[in-house]
């Protein structure tokens, strides 16, 4: 590292680097044999802090949350659910409003403990993907990250680098990538930018190798092109797809997001889609579709806590019981318990209902309806790509798209005070 970057990271105490570094990571859960989660507050306790400032709508969002955990007391025999959905949405969202206002220094220096933690899970993944990583590390780090690989998982599926599974890693890589980009600069229409998305998209194929990930890299280009180029755009779209396709379909495995497009055009299964969507997304989609609905029907929504009964009881008012998505058959033998949303809009619909989502939109609103947030190419890119997370795939208590948003809000509109030049439209 160069001294000066030593310098940047120095600024802060030992306790803030090493949170800073895990609010990136936050599948890594030193409790793991006590807790079972998935995700660990690291985030909560790096915004904890004096100089957290929230906004007037932000803190009534959030004394809305705790009415409606308060009033589920008397309800659950257990507080150990209730606190921890609670804390699902606490832990995700209240760190943007440090990120939006860092000082310099601290800004600086997160941005460097971002760049080694991108680093680092690009050599990981390389490892996994080259079945090179060492097998006693491989011990280890599974102490700390639940369901972690050192090898490609199969079937289809890619690798987990420094996250739980693929498909929260390819959530957060996509996010790292693009936030790298805007780091250094780099233009993504520029030679330099075109080569870092063809090794993006690579790595999304041959890697990653999940679906997810193929959503988000095609929102990312998506939110590259103008009008004035969309037609040149969607040409191109239809000869790479379509060659992609031509080739990776003589290989023996295919990516399962490869396999998944492959089969919904040669099979024809865009004429009736449901059926291959709600196989293909397990519970996502109908856990995304049902909490919506329900939210619209119960204004105040279930209640804090209360998403299990009430995610089967939403599945089952849309005409989709859980005895008919093979995720829950496979995974329950036909006892159904309720899952969680995996989008954060979706879970806050479900146990808030539409006023809990309508506050969450009141206290956001302010920082997404800035015109020149949408200008930026690289601001743009992930503004998009949070919104796309946030309302319709993500996963609910996961940080890392709140970071990157902050931080890239925090980019482009320096708070007063900050000398550090912001990015330009």
């Amino acid at each position: 590292m160069k001294p000066e970057e030593q310098a940047d990271v120095a600024v802060l105490p030992w306790y803030r680097r090493l949170l800073g570094m895990l609010i990136f990571l936050p599948n890594i859960m030193p409790l793991k044999a006590l807790i079972s989660a998935e995700i660990f507050p690291w985030a909560f306790f790096y915004a904890l802090r004096k100089d957290l400032r929230l906004s007037l709508a932000f803190s009534v969002f959030l004394i809305y949350l705790f009415g409606s955990s308060l009033v589920m007391l008397g309800g659950v025999s257990s507080l150990q659910p209730l606190i921890r959905a609670l804390f699902a949405l606490i832990n995700a969202c209240m760190i943007f409003f440090l990120m939006v206002r860092l000082k310099d220094d601290e800004y600086k220096a997160l941005n460097k403990i971002f760049e080694w933690v991108f680093w680092a899970n690009v050599i990981v993944c390389s490892l996994q993907f080259l079945g090179l990583f060492p097998a006693f590390l491989t011990s280890f780090v599974k102490l700390f990250i639940d369901r972690f690989s050192g090898t490609t998982l199969g079937g289809g599926r890619g690798v987990t680098a420094l996250f739980a599974e693929p498909s929260y890693a390819s959530i957060a890589m996509h996010y790292f990538f693009a936030y790298y980009l805007l780091v250094k600069r780099i233009d993504p229409v520029t030679r330099k930018g075109a080569i870092a998305i063809v090794l993006m998209i690579a790595f999304d194929l041959f890697v990653i190798r999940s679906v997810t990930g193929s959503i988000m890299i095609v929102i990312y280009l998506a939110s590259l092109v103008k009008r004035k180029t969309l037609l040149k755009a969607m040409v191109v779209a239809v000869l790479i797809g379509s060659s992609t396709l031509f080739v990776m379909k003589r290989l023996d495995s295919l990516p399962r997001s490869v396999e998944v497009v492959y089969d919904f055009v040669a099979n024809q299964e865009y004429k009736d889609p449901m059926p291959v969507l709600l196989e293909q997304s397990g519970f996502r989609l109908i856990s995304i579709w049902s909490a919506y609905r329900y939210g619209l029907i119960h204004p105040l929504g279930s209640g804090i806590g209360g998403w299990p009964n009430a995610s089967v009881d939403a599945m089952d008012a849309i005409g989709v019981p859980a005895s008919s998505i093979s995720f829950f058959a496979t995974l329950s033998n036909t006892e159904f318990f309720g899952v969680r949303p995996t989008s954060f809009g979706a879970g806050i619909m479900l146990e808030t209902g539409w006023i809990g989502l309508l506050l969450f939109a009141i206290a956001f609103w302010p920082y997404f309806s800035k015109k020149a947030l949408y200008l930026n190419l690289h601001s743009r890119s992930l503004t998009l790509m949070f919104l796309f997370n946030l309302f319709i795939l993500g996963t609910i208590g996961d940080p890392v798209p709140f970071i990157i948003m902050g931080l890239t809000y925090r980019s482009m509109y320096a708070p007063p005070g900050a000398v550090l030049a912001p990015l330009k439209s």
